[in-house]
């Protein structure tokens, strides 16, 4: 079962095919229910829970028309590294095109205020979209945007990628 606040953000993110979220932890909800939906979500934390590689793995094997992947990674690495560190060597990886990384939105849940700026660079260098949710007793830390989505607060930080993010004004 996904809270209402994650099932407002799942909705605010499915426009986009392509997304990596920053910190999945054990929390593998949003990834999940996003490929359910059909979108091409990359999963990147220090240390992956096993709930988030279960839940790739679930998409791998059964007929979901998205994907769900998670990668080992820092965000702290990523914002300096650039984005081929989200992708597979494979030629097939859904966040490639014909340029080289294409990802629409860069998402987190409970994103620390100390990972919001190498997570908002992240975005930035992948010319995506950036919203995310803090840990609830934190201000965010960069520039954003509030938006109400259902009984949550999402802060966008970047929302110049390909579809913007949603919001229940909209």
């Amino acid at each position: 079962m996904i809270a209402p606040s994650r099932r407002a953000l799942v909705d605010s993110l499915a426009t986009h095919d392509r997304l990596v979220e920053v910190g999945i932890g054990d929390r593998p909800s949003v990834a999940r229910a996003l490929a359910r939906r059909g979108c091409h979500v990359v999963a990147v934390d220090v240390s992956p829970g096993e709930d988030a590689l279960a839940a790739a793995r679930e998409t791998r094997d059964t007929a979901v028309p998205g994907s769900l992947r998670v990668r080992l990674g820092d965000v702290l690495a990523l914002a300096d590294d650039g984005p081929d560190a989200v992708i597979d060597d494979s030629a097939a990886d859904p966040l490639t095109d014909g340029n080289g990384v294409a990802v629409d939105a860069v998402y987190a849940c409970h994103l620390p205020a100390e990972l919001q700026h190498p997570t908002v660079e992240f975005a930035r260098r992948l010319g995506a979209a950036c919203a995310f949710t803090t840990l609830g007793f934190e201000e965010p830390v960069v520039p954003v945007t509030r938006r109400a989505l259902g009984e949550a607060v999402v802060y966008v930080a970047r929302d110049d990628g390909p579809g913007g993010v949603a919001s229940d004004r909209e």
